[in-house]
C-alpha cells in the first residue's frame, strides 16, 4: 500500500509571522555539540515554516544573568558564537539578553501579586500559588527563569503572531511552569510552542556535526503538528496508525 502525506494550506494576503528561537547558551559556556544541534533544528524549522508562507524572524537567547549567581569564569566570545550558528544555517537577526528581562520580572510580580497569583512562602520567597512555582528569591536577589522566561515570550508575541522555542528537553519542567505564569498575566499560550530535542538518544549524534544525524520520526511527526495548528491541516493516510506525539507540555 502506498503511504500518502496529504498538506493542505490557504494562501493569506498577509502573511503570519513566527519567531523561531534556537541556540540559547549561558555566558559561562562554550559552543558545544548541543549548541550545534539546536541550531540545526532552528534552521530546519525555520524553512520549514518559511516553505508553507511564514514570515520567520530568528532569534538568539544569551543567559548574561544567571551566571552572574555562580563562580565560573564568563568566557563566551559572542560574535564568534553568532558567527558559528550563521555557519550551522541559523543566523541570529536579534539578539536577546537574559537580564535586560529584569525590570519586565518585577512588574509581573508586582501584577500577580496584586490579583493574588503570587505571595510570599514560609521561607520568603515568592511564589506563584499555582504549582509553587519560584519566581524571586530575596536571599541572593535573584529572578527566577521560568520568570524571565515568561517575560521574553511576552515580548515575542508583542512582535509575531507564534513562536517556537528549540530546547534540550532537560528543560521540559521549566518550560512548564513558565507557561503556568503567562496564563496568570492574561497571555493566550496556545501560539506558543516549545519544541525539545535530545543528544543523549543516539550515540551518533554525539560523534557527528553531520546533520542527517538529527533527523528522527517522532520530531518530524511533531512537527506537522505544528504547522497544522498555525495555519492548515495534515492529512496522514498510513497503512499503520500513528498517534501524533507531544513533547510533554
Amino acid at each position: 500500500m502506498t503511504n500518502i502525506l496529504k498538506l493542505k494550506f490557504p494562501t493569506n494576503k498577509k502573511k503570519s509571522k513566527m519567531i523561531v528561537e534556537s541556540g540559547h547558551i549561558y555566558t559561562n559556556e562554550h559552543p558545544n555539540i548541543n549548541h550545534q544541534v539546536s541550531a540545526t533544528w532552528g534552521k530546519l524549522l525555520s524553512n520549514y515554516l518559511t516553505l508553507f508562507g511564514a514570515e520567520t524572524e530568528k532569534w538568539l537567547f544569551i543567559d548574561d544573568y544567571n551566571p552572574q549567581f555562580e563562580e565560573k569564569l564568563q568566557e563566551l566570545d559572542i560574535n564568534d558564537y553568532v558567527n558559528s550558528l550563521s555557519q550551522w544555517g541559523f543566523a541570529p537577526d536579534k539578539v536577546v539578553y537574559e537580564s535586560d528581562l529584569v525590570e519586565h520580572a518585577k512588574e509581573v510580580i508586582k501584577y500577580l501579586q496584586k490579583h493574588y497569583y503570587a505571595g510570599q512562602n514560609q521561607n520568603g520567597k515568592i511564589i506563584l500559588h499555582k504549582g509553587k512555582i519560584i519566581l524571586y528569591d530575596p536571599t541572593n536577589d535573584k529572578y527566577m527563569c521560568s520568570l524571565l522566561d515568561a517575560c521574553l515570550y511576552s515580548q515575542k508575541l508583542e512582535q509575531a503572531e507564534g513562536c517556537i522555542t528549540i530546547l534540550d528537553k532537560q528543560y521540559a519542567s521549566q518550560q512548564k511552569g513558565t507557561l503556568t505564569i503567562l496564563k496568570k498575566i492574561g497571555i493566550d499560550t496556545k501560539t506558543i510552542y516549545p519544541f525539545f530535542y535530545s543528544t543523549s538518544d543516539s550515540t551518533s549524534i554525539t560523534k557527528s556535526y553531520e546533520p542527517n544525524n538529527l533527523f528522527f520520526v517522532q520530531p518530524a511527526i511533531d512537527l506537522l503538528q505544528i504547522v497544522a495548528k498555525l495555519s492548515g491541516s495534515v492529512s496522514l493516510n498510513l497503512s499503520l496508525e500513528m498517534k501524533v506525539g507531544n513533547y510533554g507540555i
